[in-house]
């Protein structure tokens, strides 16, 4: 289990570097084609189609698990507080398990897509041609990963809710640091 929570780890800060990389590309991808755009009048072309295809997918479905596993998503615990600690465990238990079941479900319908957009070769169409099936990858890969994450601390929440505590903030109440 250790080796496993380990492996999901590492795999979930990998695809946090890689959408840090294409966070990184998309800003200088887009400037260039805006300066490019301004000075002589000639886009980079593709531009549009290679942001929503690729970055944007990436920036969006990759570091899903790394969030998950800082426990850094949204959330809203008004009723979570109030509740002993017997309560929040199950509450807990019960929303790894929905979620886990979404994900994997999502994973699923979404390799699928993505093994029969890679079969058709799908590119865009317009002006300049990309291939965007590559980028439908991002999504499975992402959620793959977070079902994993949810799994193993629905596996381990009934035993300490040492995985459900987000790191300490460097804001105080005030919204300040």
């Amino acid at each position: 289990m250790h080796l496993l929570m380990k492996v999901t780890d590492r795999l979930a800060n990998l695809l946090m570097i890689i959408s840090i990389i294409l966070a990184a590309a998309m800003m200088l991808h887009v400037s260039l084609d805006v300066i490019l755009s301004q000075f002589i009048a000639e886009p980079l072309p593709g531009t549009v189609e290679i942001v929503s295809g690729y970055y944007m997918v990436g920036l969006v479905f990759l570091p899903l698990a790394f969030v998950e596993l800082k426990n850094e998503h949204i959330h809203v615990d008004v009723l979570h507080s109030l509740l002993p600690a017997r309560g929040k465990t199950i509450l807990d238990v019960l929303a790894l398990a929905l979620s886990t079941i979404y994900l994997a479900l999502m994973t699923y319908r979404t390799w699928f897509d993505a093994l029969e957009k890679y079969e058709v070769g799908e590119y865009s169409m317009g002006m300049f041609s990309v291939a965007l099936w590559p980028g439908r990858f991002f999504v499975p890969i992402g959620c793959a990963i977070l079902t994993v994450a949810l799994l193993l601390k629905l596996i381990r929440r009934p035993f300490t809710d040492a995985d459900m505590q987000s790191e300490p903030s460097d804001m105080t109440a005030g919204g300040t640091t």
